[in-house]
């Protein structure tokens, strides 16, 4: 009879979790789908328990594991959280990041719901910004450019192109669900670049 060595299986060690966090800083995507491994069903069940009495729609609780996830590597990789160095700390701010996307999506939502149905019809076009098309495009490359991923970046161009989400869908060979977890995340990077 075969016995398991269970030292080895399953829940990594507390210096597995530390030198993963390590490697994300240096933008080693292996160690981040390691910790994504180690967390993602404890974020899944914060994020249910936090959005219990949030409408979802078209964001729900995977969406805000993934988004807080996504967003945390890409911070640790830009030099930020230097303090963060083992699993205690490292879920202490994956909590805090939560906790913020799931306030800032309420609050998107109660201000969706305070605005007229058809939003464009309240605004003229005397009352927009007075700017250049050179600096609109100009504004428009910086933000493609700071999501940093080559399939964001091509989802957020043909939406800037006027696609909709099901012709992107086809366009990438990917699900229409895919395709707009991937515009909310694009929408939490540019609101935290923004």
């Amino acid at each position: 009879m075969r016995y398991l060595n269970f030292a080895n299986v399953i829940m990594p060690s507390e210096h597995s979790v530390t030198s993963w966090i390590a490697a994300v800083r240096t933008g080693d995507s292996l160690a981040a789908e390691q910790l994504w491994g180690r967390y993602f069903h404890q974020l899944m069940v914060q994020a249910r328990r936090r959005m219990s009495n949030v409408s979802k729609g078209s964001y729900d609780e995977e969406d805000a594991a993934l988004s807080t996830f996504h967003i945390l590597c890409k911070k640790l990789n830009e030099g930020e959280y230097p303090s963060v160095s083992d699993r205690q700390e490292l879920w202490q701010l994956m909590l805090k990041v939560l906790v913020r996307k799931i306030g800032t999506r309420v609050r998107y939502q109660a201000a969706a719901k305070r605005l007229p149905n058809n939003i464009s019809s309240s605004i003229s076009v005397e009352e927009l910004p007075a700017a250049t098309p050179q600096e609109i495009s100009q504004e428009c490359f910086e933000l493609i450019a700071s999501l940093k991923d080559p399939n964001l970046e091509r989802v957020a161009l043909l939406k800037f192109e006027g696609y909709s989400n099901e012709e992107i869908a086809e366009k990438l060979q990917r699900t229409r669900r895919t395709i707009q977890r991937m515009l909310n995340l694009i929408r939490d990077l540019w609101e935290d670049e923004l």
